[in-house]
């Protein structure tokens, strides 16, 4: 649910973020896309003070993910097909990193596709972390974001095809329903 709640972020809230003296790296990450979200998304006036939120921006900026090895093939991939895949993409807006952003057709619409490991999921579903990330880089940037999860790269298997294919309905550019079956693996 994207709302407000004032009742449990509200000045008592900020206070009780400032009194803790011992933040993680991940946690002053979190407070950083808890800020975006509060201000940005919600316009809400419940705010860090500059420096907290400077400490928490710089905090969350200085995490760099270890890429996944399948992310060289999903660019090899988007490639092959003709595209100019830019890989790890700094987002000014939010401090957040895109595995890849392509752009398609001719308005050159920027698409961010994230190559997304086993750490990203709760058994099959997104961690609300990386919901967050996508939202707030569709709402900052007007970047769509979409997700190649590792289970559904690995059905693939080895065939040049497969992948095209599912980059391609993955990116809007066909109707994977639309064309032929895959080629077995």
């Amino acid at each position: 649910v994207n709302a407000s709640a004032p009742s449990l972020f509200n000045d008592s809230f900020l206070n009780a973020c400032l009194e803790k003296k011992a933040f993680t790296l991940e946690g002053l990450g979190q407070l950083h896309q808890w800020q975006l979200w509060q201000t940005e998304e919600l316009q809400s006036k419940c705010r860090l003070p500059p420096s907290a939120r400077k400490k928490c921006r710089d905090a969350f900026a200085s995490i760099v993910p270890r890429p996944l090895a399948m992310r060289g093939d999903v660019i090899s991939e988007l490639s092959h097909m003709g595209l100019t895949p830019k890989e790890e993409v700094f987002v000014k807006k939010g401090n957040y990193r895109l595995d890849v952003v392509v752009e398609i057709g001719v308005d050159k619409i920027r698409v961010g596709i994230e190559v997304d490991g086993a750490s990203c999921f709760a058994g099959r579903s997104p961690k609300g972390g990386i919901i967050l990330k996508r939202r707030q880089i569709a709402h900052l940037e007007g970047i769509r974001v979409v997700s190649v999860p590792y289970w559904e790269w690995r059905r693939l298997g080895k065939y040049r095809y497969n992948k095209q294919a599912y980059l391609r309905a993955l990116l809007g550019l066909i109707d994977l329903d639309k064309e032929d079956e895959l080629v077995p693996h």
